[in-house]
């Protein structure tokens, strides 16, 4: 896998085992979407396994980035990436439930211009996704929440906070984008 583009475009990113990543056909799709808006951005991105998504952000132009994931040695390689690429210091790493990281960014009152969410397929975890980040308000004024479904997962496009924008099919993936109001 590898950096698709911005500033360490070409560059590795190793991905743990046992990671289905985020493949180059969708991220270029989110960044074709959030490119306009990604400059000095504050990402989160949620279930990171490899992190790819955060460091496609920080080499696109985001100020800073989260990365959460419950299993250490994703976040181990998530360092290591981040290392290797020489943005250590635009990053927190964070071993952590998704969830209750959620929550913990609330209460510590941290919100994100931009949230990827990739949440582990076939197990209710992309609607517990969008239903936690909806009640638990860790999105700006305007920001965006970008949500990697499988076709045959549940979820939800009506949101309390939220405006569904738009959907891109990619395969037997869904990319959904929602604004918040």
């Amino acid at each position: 896998m590898y950096v698709v583009s911005g500033r360490l475009k070409g560059k590795n990113i190793k991905i743990p085992p046992n990671v289905r990543p985020t493949n180059f056909r969708i991220k270029k799709i989110m960044l074709d979407v959030l490119r306009p808006v990604i400059k000095d951005t504050m990402v989160l991105d949620l279930f990171a396994g490899s992190g790819n998504l955060g460091i496609e952000s920080l080499s696109t132009g985001a100020r800073f980035c989260y990365f959460v994931d419950i299993k250490k040695r994703y976040s181990q390689i998530i360092e290591r990436n981040l290392s290797t690429l020489g943005i250590r210091n635009l990053a927190q790493v964070l071993t952590k439930d998704a969830f209750k990281s959620i929550k913990d960014f609330y209460h510590k009152g941290i919100k994100f211009d931009i949230v990827f969410a990739d949440p582990p397929y076939y197990k209710d975890y992309a609607l517990k996704t969008l239903k936690y980040i909806d009640d638990y308000d860790i999105v700006k004024n305007s920001g965006f929440l970008v949500l990697q479904v499988f076709l045959k997962d549940k979820f939800i496009t009506k949101l309390k906070n939220f405006e569904f924008l738009l959907h891109k099919r990619a395969g037997q993936d869904l990319i959904l984008f929602f604004k918040h109001l």
